[in-house]
């Protein structure tokens, strides 16, 4: 028996390492050589997980199980971002497009994950947790801008392109990928391993999908982000306070910093 156990533990550890592995090559892809290359990885990874958890369906638990599809679903919706035709789409509706692809997946996975609302922070946040992670998110925001030094997106500061950042960042960006990074991501890895190496791991992917920008650096930042909205997450037992955080940093990043510096 305890045998088995070790056996199906390694066979856990390989197929969680190679989704991750196979995640980064298809960012690196993306990033530093060429886009076809990006989605044929991503076609590939996909492919090959999904073939291989059906063939070891007995070696694998289902909290395994279900870190590993979640970590094809960023596959899944790296593929249909990088291939559907968005220039029919308006820029001013592209993150709403985009996000609610992510989140119909999120949600797809859901329906037949063993997680709970409870465990995913499906719940209400005490007032304190909700200020510390507005300041938190002003704060990262501040720093990233330092970062990545976007341009103004507007020749002007305008309280219409303000108000509708705020609202695409803690709706979409900000609710949706906390809810798929801790909300799913976290909670499942911490099913089959300590709430430490979960915390730090789903913080790692969280940063492989930065890859993109092509800054160490902004990679870097980007998983300690990780660790504080994991932290967030774990204190407060909802996910509000870390959507905020999120939501906040980006909004200062994009529509704030941008005017004042």
């Amino acid at each position: 028996m305890r045998l088995e156990t070790k056996v199906r533990s390694k066979v856990e550890t390989i197929m969680l390492a190679a989704a991750i592995a196979s995640l980064t090559f298809t960012q690196y892809f993306f990033a530093f050589t060429d886009p076809v290359l990006g989605i044929l990885s991503a076609l590939a990874s996909v492919t090959a997980l999904y073939l291989t958890l059906s063939l070891l369906n007995k070696d694998i638990s289902q909290p395994s199980r279900e870190s590993i599809e979640l970590i094809c679903l960023l596959q899944i919706y790296t593929l249909l971002i990088s291939s559907l035709p968005w220039f029919f789409i308006s820029q001013e509706l592209l993150i709403p497009a985009t996000y609610s692809i992510l989140l119909a997946l999120c949600l797809w996975h859901i329906r037949d994950s063993s997680l709970t609302f409870e465990e995913m922070g499906f719940r209400g946040s005490r007032l304190k947790y909700i200020i510390v992670a507005a300041v938190t998110g002003v704060l990262l925001g501040a720093i990233e801008y330092q970062i990545l030094r976007p341009p103004p997106p507007t020749p002007t500061f305008s309280i219409t392109y303000f108000l509708r950042t705020a609202l695409y960042m803690l709706i979409f960006v900000g609710f949706v990928e906390e809810l798929l990074f801790r909300g799913m991501l976290m909670a499942s890895l911490e099913k089959h391993m300590n709430q430490r190496t979960a915390l730090i791991l789903q913080s790692a992917i969280f940063a492989v999908l930065h890859i993109t920008w092509r800054l160490i650096i902004e990679i870097i930042f980007v998983f300690i982000a990780g660790i504080i909205f994991g932290l967030l997450l774990r204190k407060s037992g909802s996910l509000i306070p870390p959507a905020i955080a999120h939501g906040v940093g980006n909004i200062v990043l994009l529509s704030v910093f941008p005017f004042i510096t």
